[in-house]
């Protein structure tokens, strides 16, 4: 058996003993990535000016508002960067299935968006704090009689966009484990056996 077998086998039984969903990891990358997208927005609306920076349709009292195609891009943009550094960040505190992590901070930030949307249709929309602090906020404006065609496709293309950009930052961090851990391989294979 060479020493590059051993290396992937002993990786892959780590991987299977600390591998898996991390919960806290993905939470904190979700957490990272509302951080990122609302300072994304903030620059956005500072420096646009009269330029919508959208990511759903509806305003804090349920009105359906029209979207405009340049502000919607620009969410789009803002949500795949900001759960690309969200899952990044999973990525490097999971340590393994950087991927899966990544993915998890967008799955966590739907649930979110599913519980206030509900909080706000039971409450009143004046509660949901995801309208209140222009976040995602597509599932309101699914349930509401206004809805329209692009509301939903608009809603359903973000959430593939927030998938993707946290599974993709998800592989980005957990590649510097896979360096360090080759790092320490090879290290490993060049120290000078022990002496008795």
């Amino acid at each position: 058996m060479t020493t590059a077998t051993v290396t992937t086998s002993r990786w892959e039984e780590l991987r299977e003993r600390f591998g898996g969903v991390d919960t806290p990891a993905a939470i904190a990358g979700m957490f990272t990535a509302m951080g990122v997208f609302l300072f994304l927005a903030g620059l956005g609306a500072a420096g646009a000016g009269g330029l919508a920076f959208q990511v759903d349709t509806v305003d804090v009292e349920g009105a359906v508002e029209e979207i405009t195609l340049v502000g919607g891009i620009l969410a789009l943009v803002g949500l795949f960067v900001a759960f690309l550094v969200g899952g990044w960040a999973a990525g490097r505190m999971a340590r393994y299935d950087g991927g899966l992590n990544g993915a998890m901070t967008a799955f966590w930030m739907v649930l979110l968006i599913v519980i206030f949307a509900a909080l706000g249709a039971w409450i009143g929309q004046e509660y949901n704090v995801f309208a209140q602090m222009n976040l995602p906020d597509w599932v309101a404006v699914w349930s509401g009689d206004e809805a329209t065609a692009a509301a939903v496709i608009g809603g359903i293309v973000g959430i593939v966009v927030m998938f993707l950009g946290g599974y993709l930052g998800g592989r980005w961090g957990e590649a510097y484990h896979r360096k360090a851990d080759a790092a320490l391989a090879d290290a490993a294979r060049n120290e000078p056996p022990p002496v008795v």
